[in-house]
C-alpha cells in the first residue's frame, strides 16, 4: 500500500563551495514530515557533548605553587597563561590517551603552542596559539598533562595530582564549537510536505567536519543497536537514596551541561563564551545585572537565556538585595 511507503533520504550532500578543515554544511532530503528535527536534533546534541579530543588537563610550572601569582620577567599572570593554555586542542591517535609534554623557552619572546615538545602520535592542531610573553632574559619551564576526553569537565570532577605544583585545570574537550540545524519542506512527487535537513557546525580542527559527522553517527547507532535486543534482567533491590542526594546529582548534572546545550541562539552563547560563562553552572552563577553590564547581551537574549534556563528548572543567581 502506498500510505505504508517510508520515505527515506537519497540527497545526502555537503555544501562544497564553503566547506572547508574546520567548517560543514550538510544537507538531508527528503525526510518523512517530522524527522527533520528529530534527527538534527540527536546529532546536534551528540556532535555538541560527546565526540572526543585532546586538552590540557593540568600544568606545572616550574617555581609556581598556585595561579594566583605570576612569573618573573612574565607579562601575563598564571591565570592568564591557564586560559591560554585552554585553547590548545590536540589531535591524538587511537590509543593515545594521555602525555605528559614539556615546554622549555628561554626569554625575552612569545611563548606560543609550537614550543610544546609532545610524544609520536600527538599533533598540536593550532601551533600559533598565543600562550605567553616574555620580556627579560629568563627561563620558563612547564610540564603539561595532556589528555584524551570528552565533554567539559570540571576540577572537581577530575582526578586529582598527587605531587606537588600541578594545577588541574576546567577543560573543554568538545572538538565541535557551534552547530546549528534547521529544516525546510521540500518536495517527493506532487507533495511538498516533506522535510529538508541543513546541518551547520564549525570545529576546532582536531576533526573535520565528516569526521564529527561519522563518529556522531556510529554514537547514535551504537546506542540504538542496543534496543534491537533487550534482555530480561532481574532487578537488584537496592537500598533506596534519600531523595535528597537524588536531586542534588540531577542538579550537578545539568549545571555541569556545557553552554552550547542551553537552546539560546548561536549569537547569544558565543556571547556568553566571550564573558568566560562555559558551563550552565558558570551562568546561574550570574544575576540579571551582571549580564545586563555586558552590553553585548540585550533584552532579547537577556529574555531568551532566562527562558531556556526556566525550562530545566533553573534561573539566574538572585539580584542582592539592596541596603536601606
Amino acid at each position: 500500500m502506498p500510505f505504508l511507503e517510508f520515505i527515506k533520504p537519497n540527497k545526502i550532500y555537503w555544501d562544497e563551495s564553503t566547506k572547508t578543515n574546520t567548517y560543514g554544511k550538510l544537507f538531508v532530503e527528503p525526510l518523512e514530515r517530522g524527522y527533520g528535527i528529530t534527527l538534527g536534533n540527536a546529532l546536534r546534541r551528540v556532535l555538541l557533548s560527546s565526540l572526543e579530543s585532546g586538552a590540557v588537563t593540568a600544568v606545572k610550572i616550574q617555581g609556581v605553587s598556585h595561579e594566583f601569582t605570576t612569573i618573573d620577567g612574565v607579562i601575563e599572570d598564571v591565570s592568564e597563561i591557564i586560559l591560554n593554555l585552554k585553547q590548545i586542542k590536540f589531535r591524538m591517535e587511537e590509543g593515545q590517551e594521555s602525555d605528559i609534554a614539556i615546554l622549555e623557552f628561554k626569554g625575552p619572546g612569545e611563548i606560543k603552542a609550537k614550543d610544546i615538545k609532545v610524544s609520536a602520535g600527538i599533533e598540536i592542531v593550532d601551533p600559533e596559539v598565543h600562550i605567553a610573553t616574555v620580556e627579560d632574559d629568563v627561563e620558563v619551564r612547564m610540564e603539561l598533562k595532556v589528555e584524551k576526553g570528552r565533554g567539559y569537565v570540571m576540577v572537581e570532577e577530575m582526578e586529582q595530582p598527587t605531587e606537588i605544583g600541578w594545577i588541574p585545570i576546567d577543560t573543554a574537550f568538545s572538538p565541535v564549537k557551534k552547530c546549528t540545524f534547521k529544516v525546510e519542506p521540500t518536495r517527493v512527487g506532487d507533495k511538498t510536505n516533506y522535510d529538508k535537513l541543513i546541518l551547520e557546525f564549525h570545529t576546532d580542527g582536531s576533526v573535520t567536519p565528516e569526521e564529527a559527522l561519522k563518529k556522531a553517527t556510529n554514537i547514535l547507532i551504537e546506542h540504538f543497536q542496543l534496543l534491537l535486543n533487550p534482555t530480561t534482567r532481574k532487578i537488584e533491590v537496592v537500598k533506596k537514596a534519600e531523595p535528597e542526594s537524588i536531586a542534588e546529582k540531577i542538579e550537578a548534572d545539568k549545571l555541569s551541561l556545557a553552554i552550547e546545550e542551553l537552546e539560546i541562539s548561536s549569537r547569544a552563547t558565543n556571547t556568553l563564551k566571550k564573558l568566560g560563562i562555559n558551563t550552565i553552572g558558570d551562568l546561574v552563577k550570574m544575576t540579571e545585572e551582571d549580564l545586563k553590564e555586558a552590553k553585548s547581551i540585550g533584552r532579547k537574549a537577556l529574555k531568551e537565556i532566562k527562558e531556556a534556563l526556566a525550562e530545566l528548572g533553573l534561573e539566574l543567581a538572585p539580584s542582592p538585595t539592596k541596603k536601606e
